[in-house]
């Protein structure tokens, strides 16, 4: 596994539009498939697979959606900000605006149990959320990310 979370990273969009938590999990998929070279319809296709067991928003408008897979063999990560705030079955039941996708490889699953365990420590920081949600480019969620990533080393 990458050692740190922000080396995930592969991918950013601010302003993803979507109606629907179906919808959303679609074009994550899509970005992340598209920037990786995977199988966009079997990513989705996990994808929804997960949410249909429990979903991933934690709360405070933040979800982490993830999946494992034969079609990589390291972690990858997307961070989704909504362009409005979607019904994402949060344990809160407030709606979800700002996701944090991983896809792991299936071989290894101690490497996602570790990732969402990291995100969600470094998510529960309302100013971190704020400012990932403000960020406008790739390197500029990485470096925030990093940055609190490596205050808890």
């Amino acid at each position: 596994m990458n050692e740190h979370i922000y080396q995930s990273v592969k991918t950013f969009v601010n302003g993803l539009e979507c109606r629907n938590k179906d919808e959303c999990i679609k074009k994550m998929a899509e970005e992340l498939s598209s920037v990786c070279d995977l199988d966009a319809n079997e990513i989705y296709s996990l994808l929804r697979a997960r949410e249909r067991f429990g979903s991933t928003a934690l709360g405070g408008y933040f979800a982490i959606p993830h999946t494992k897979t034969n079609l990589t063999d390291e972690l990858i990560g997307g961070v989704f900000v909504t362009k409005e705030p979607i019904d994402f079955g949060s344990i809160d039941g407030m709606p979800t605006q700002l996701f944090f996708t991983l896809i792991a490889p299936s071989v290894k699953p101690s490497i996602l149990l570790r990732a969402l365990a990291k995100v969600a420590k470094i998510f529960k920081d309302n100013e971190l959320k704020e400012k990932v949600m403000s960020a406008e480019s790739l390197n500029e969620v990485t470096a925030i990310i990093k940055n609190k990533e490596l205050t808890y080393e």
